[in-house]
């Protein structure tokens, strides 16, 4: 098998660029997950949201951030490119190769189909590395061309070998991907099947503070759900904080398909124009953002702007503001009216003060039935913490095993 130094140089010199551009999202994801406050680059508002999709669940496999995945592939890449960049041929090595640039294009099929059909939001970041593997297969692909078309030739050797080679890996990364994407999260019905399904979460969710809801609910002013539900979550938020993003989406998918929760909202702008615990303003438009919610409150619209809030996180000045209100259908005047008044302000505050009292010091912080969760809780964890806690209106007094 004739060695192709060239096309060899080319995908050792993009996989080199894959496994930088890896490390960067891997480090923007973990910047996301790590500080409430912080936005990245990439978080455009409206459709073009990194930080939604790399905080997701989907955007680990096997536990393992998916970038750090795509780090250790096109690292394991470069050095399969190597002898042939040198002009070996090698061709254990490129059917190595080759395998491994079938199963990223599997792979990144999958998170393409799972970022745009169910999350609804495209990361640029995601996208990038999705060209660096176009691009890769591009290049490596041909390499299968290479190999013998003879039918005596060694079984490795042969073109056909390395056509299959590809395919599988393909196949392989994307059922793999698929598999993982479509768990379905643990079911439990009891107390005891959470702590047989995750004795650690169970333990956890034992230890953390509870506090009397009429502490957390005080003067709220806007919920959702049945008044009756066993179960309220009393949210204090910031429309501005990529952490709140990811929570949103959760708490509107629990109000749809949950009939025992209801869902509270209050305001902490982490700004320091109405938020007088901050030193420093960490999210500018965060006030002003508040101020609209209570104004598209005053016309009884608040959920659904609350919703564009959050969807448009990047785009919160004022004429982006009076956008959504005009969406919505509002009155602009009384709505402009409502949001030069100082008074809508201070109806924000009331909820700050409220929060400080309770020592909020970052957001989201939720209360589930008064029990404190310090930032939001991973998808798959929602349904584990409400049976959790409707076993405990059932048997007050008591815990699990786990919080013994």
């Amino acid at each position: 098998m004739p060695s192709a130094p060239t096309r060899h140089r080319v995908a050792l010199v993009i996989a080199l660029v894959g496994v930088a551009v890896s490390a960067f999202t891997w480090h923007v994801a973990s910047e996301i997950k790590s500080d409430a406050g912080f936005t990245s680059f990439c978080n455009l508002g409206g459709p073009i949201n990194c930080d939604v999709v790399l905080s997701s669940r989907w955007g680990s496999f096997l536990g393992v951030s998916v970038a750090v995945w795509g780090a250790v592939a096109f690292a394991i890449g470069a050095l399969l490119a190597v002898p042939g960049a040198l002009g070996i041929a090698a061709p254990l090595a490129d059917l190595a190769l080759l395998g491994l640039v079938g199963g990223s294009a599997g792979f990144a099929l999958v998170l393409l189909a799972i970022a745009f059909g169910v999350l609804h939001h495209a990361c640029l970041l995601c996208l990038t590395l999705d060209g660096v593997i176009a691009a890769w297969a591009v290049t490596v692909v041909p390499l299968a061309r290479k190999f013998a078309t003879a039918p005596n030739a060694p079984l490795l050797s042969r073109r056909t070998t390395a056509n299959v080679v590809v395919l599988l890996g393909l196949i392989a990364a994307a059922a793999a991907g698929t598999f993982d994407a479509m768990r379905a999260p643990v079911e439990a019905e009891t107390a005891a099947d959470v702590m047989a399904a995750d004795p650690k979460f169970a333990a956890a969710w034992e230890r953390l503070p509870v506090v009397p809801m009429q502490e957390v609910l005080g003067d709220a002013r806007h919920a959702k759900g049945s008044p009756d539900a066993p179960i309220t979550i009393v949210e204090f938020s910031d429309f501005e904080c990529p952490a709140c993003g990811h929570a949103f989406g959760d708490l509107r998918d629990l109000a749809k398909r949950r009939r025992d929760v209801r869902i509270v909202f209050r305001h902490y702008p982490l700004d320091a124009s109405c938020n007088d615990t901050m030193p420093q303003t960490l999210h500018p438009d965060a006030c002003r953002a508040a101020a609209a919610a209570e104004c598209a409150g005053q016309q009884n619209r608040f959920w659904e702007y609350h919703d564009l809030l959050f969807e448009n996180q990047r785009a919160l000045d004022r004429e982006s503001l009076f956008r959504y209100a005009r969406d919505l259908g509002l009155d602009i005047p009384t709505f402009r009216t409502c949001l030069d008044d100082p008074a809508t302000l201070d109806r924000v505050r009331q909820d700050v003060a409220a929060g400080s009292r309770l020592d909020i010091a970052s957001t989201p912080t939720l209360f589930i039935n008064g029990r404190r969760v310090q930032g939001a809780l991973d998808h798959q964890y929602w349904d584990l913490a409400l049976v959790l806690e409707k076993d405990r209106l059932a048997h007050p007094g008591q815990t699990t095993s786990a919080g013994k």
